[in-house]
């Protein structure tokens, strides 16, 4: 199976990648910087939807960094790292000419 993951570098991400993989699953990871077996998001509003028959998303700025105060510029970081890639995923979805059998969000591990 041909699985598509954003955030797939984070702290589930990563396990979820690896597991597929180990498992034969072809897995392509959605992630801010380019490299082997991943595309960018700004690759995935530009070309589109890769092959893929499903997709996750669990992008998302890190809810305890510890290295943030708790201000309305954080706040709108985790809003915005959450609603945009599910944006941009869901358009990619509903634009392409063979979309996936099925798509998951999860939020706020």
């Amino acid at each position: 199976m041909r699985v598509l993951i954003g955030g797939g570098s984070g702290f589930v991400g990563r396990e979820l990648t690896r597991l597929l993989r180990d498992k034969g699953h072809e897995v392509t990871v959605i992630s801010r910087q380019p490299g082997p077996g991943k595309i960018t998001w700004g690759e995935l509003e530009s070309r589109g939807l890769p092959p893929c028959d499903g997709a996750v998303n669990l992008a998302g700025e890190n809810l305890m960094n510890p290295l943030r105060w708790w201000n309305e510029s954080y706040k709108k970081d985790l809003f915005s790292s959450r609603i945009d890639t599910t944006k941009a995923l869901s358009q990619a979805i509903a634009a392409s000419q063979s979309p996936p059998h099925s798509w998951v969000l999860v939020s706020g591990v």
